[in-house]
């Protein structure tokens, strides 16, 4: 697992909530902002989940690696669920969904890393 790509997806996952967030308290429905910050979230854990594997196959990683699997299979359903739910609910609580999903993102990422190097949290 890379750190820095971690980082990198933590950080975008923040940003998107955030931005959500803002939108909540405005009273806007999810929009094409809201849409694209769970769209490069996505394609960040896509990438993620390659150099996971990738990094799986040649040796690398947990030792309970079935966990680790469980999490990079997973954490890749959040955004697009965030994403439907938001546009079916076209009320404030919409971006709210999406604040969700961008927290959620962010906590799963970290234990990641912590089920990648071993350590507990």
């Amino acid at each position: 697992m890379s750190n820095a790509l971690s980082v990198v997806i933590i950080v975008v996952a923040l940003l998107a909530a955030a931005y959500s967030a803002v939108t909540a308290v405005r009273n806007r429905a999810m929009g094409w902002g809201d849409l694209a910050a769970l769209g490069v979230l996505e394609v960040l854990l896509v990438v993620q989940a390659v150099v996971g594997f990738v990094k799986l196959s040649a040796g690398e990683g947990p030792g309970d690696s079935a966990t680790f699997i469980g999490y990079l299979l997973a954490i890749l359903v959040i955004p697009v669920a965030g994403a439907g739910w938001g546009l079916l609910e076209r009320s404030r609580w919409g971006p709210g969904v999406i604040v969700v999903a961008g927290l959620s993102v962010a906590v799963m990422i970290e234990r990641m890393r912590q089920i990648w190097t071993g350590t507990v949290g």
